[in-house]
């Protein structure tokens, strides 16, 4: 059995991007029996990795809701005229992401 699984957001014939093409994955293995969280300590867990297509922290942590345990980001990260700080911008802690997010829709709401 695959100990890791890629799945790529990329259509490879089109080249259109679904970043729901994870997601579908992620609910096809759930359906399966089998244990996909990054953190799970069982020993028949798989890694699911998403492949393709994110450039912001809301995609990363898109995946992290669900259990995804890597985000292959190359695109954006090349693109950028800044890649380490774009690395930074990705890599954000999950509580402190939270924090942003909330910080976010305070302001957002004071106007």
């Amino acid at each position: 059995d695959a100990k890791v699984i890629g799945v790529n957001n990329r259509n490879l014939h089109t080249f259109q991007m679904d970043l729901n093409t994870t997601n579908v994955m992620a609910q096809q293995l759930s359906k399966a029996g089998k244990t996909y969280a990054h953190n799970a300590e069982a020993a028949d867990n798989i890694i699911l990795c998403s492949l393709s297509g994110m450039s912001t922290a809301d995609d990363v942590d898109r995946y992290r809701q669900i259990g995804v345990g890597m985000c292959l980001i190359g695109e954006s990260l090349m693109r950028s005229p800044d890649p380490q700080l774009a690395i930074r911008s990705l890599c954000l802690n999950p509580t402190e992401y939270e924090k942003s997010k909330s910080s976010t829709a305070t302001a957002s709401a004071s106007y």
